[in-house]
């Protein structure tokens, strides 16, 4: 079922063995990183219950498989959407013996929505199953955390991602910049202005931040990163959330450089040059990095959750 998928070995084996026993929850919640496999689990899974080919699954053409997105310029699940998720649930499905359903970015749902979806789980539907998945399971109801079969996701091994790189004849060294997320080695791979996204960053990163006047510097980084918001809000605020990553990232490198001098093979950006200043301890840095990501997710403008991270972390 799982076998051309990379990883998450556990989860594999948790699924196919609650399928044979038929023990399957109807409602998943798969969390993790982005672009670790959860959708490619999801489709795999799916495939299974539907009993068709995965390749319908993958083109989305089967009428008893439904996938849903955030929509609007806010990103969100309206209401409206999830109401006609569960209307559809309660109509009998046209080719298989139940009906699944995908809910991309879960934690994008409003108050509302997720209340009218909580009170479906409270009385399943027979022969529907619900796979949510999120990246962000903090920013889920935590009453609707607490109906679900939830599987986290683990990073990928660094030396898969560079193996799949490589496969696609992409530089394999991009595996270090992953997190463990195929995905974002793949847009490492097709966006090389990310690269000049990060010397922007990191030339700010490098000056002593106290000491600058940093929002029209933050501003011209958020027109670079989010200049399509309007048309897809739900990536935008991903490639902006990637950029806090790089941060981590960037700080992680700092502190090795002081620490472990010697220890350059281990560099996430060896070339970067080593900054001078103080450096925050790498709990505050995690714990502030959380906290403008979560303030992002509320739909904050990237510059006011750059402008936020830099004076808490340096000022």
């Amino acid at each position: 079922m799982f076998d051309q998928i990379l990883g998450n070995e556990q989860i594999k084996a948790y699924l196919t063995k609650a399928c044979l026993e038929n023990r399957l929850g109807s409602t998943l919640l798969f969390s993790g990183p982005d672009g670790v496999g959860k959708r490619l689990f999801a489709n795999a899974l799916a495939a299974h219950l539907l009993k068709a080919p995965l390749s319908r699954i993958e083109q989305n053409n089967h009428p008893d498989f439904h996938v849903l997105h955030p929509e609007g310029k806010s990103g969100v699940y309206p209401i409206e959407k999830i109401r006609s998720m569960i209307d559809e649930g309660h109509v009998a499905p046209f080719e298989s013996s139940c009906k699944v359903f995908v809910l991309e970015d879960a934690e994008r749902m409003q108050l509302a929505s997720a209340n009218a979806l909580l009170k479906t789980l409270e009385e399943p539907l027979d022969g529907v199953a619900f796979i949510l998945l999120t990246s962000q399971p903090k920013e889920i109801l935590p009453t609707i955390l607490s109906r679900c079969t939830v599987l986290s996701f683990q990073p990928l091994r660094e030396k898969e991602i560079a193996e799949l790189l490589d496969s696609k004849g992409h530089p394999a060294r991009l595996a270090k910049l992953s997190n463990g997320s195929a995905g974002r080695a793949f847009e490492e791979a097709l966006h090389p202005e990310f690269q000049e996204q990060r010397k922007i960053l990191f030339s700010l990163l490098r000056s002593n931040p106290s000491f600058l006047n940093l929002s029209s510097d933050l501003e011209k980084l958020e027109k670079l990163i989010i200049s399509d918001r309007e048309e897809d809000p739900v990536a935008s605020s991903k490639r902006a959330a990637r950029l806090f990553g790089d941060i981590l990232m960037w700080m992680r490198d700092q502190t090795l450089r002081k620490l472990c001098p010697e220890k350059k093979e281990f560099l996430f950006f060896p070339d970067e040059l080593p900054c001078e200043y103080q450096l925050p301890s790498m709990a505050l840095v995690e714990k502030t990095i959380d906290e403008v990501k979560s303030a992002l997710l509320r739909n904050m403008k990237l510059s006011i959750c750059l402008q936020r991270l830099f004076f808490k972390l340096f000022v």
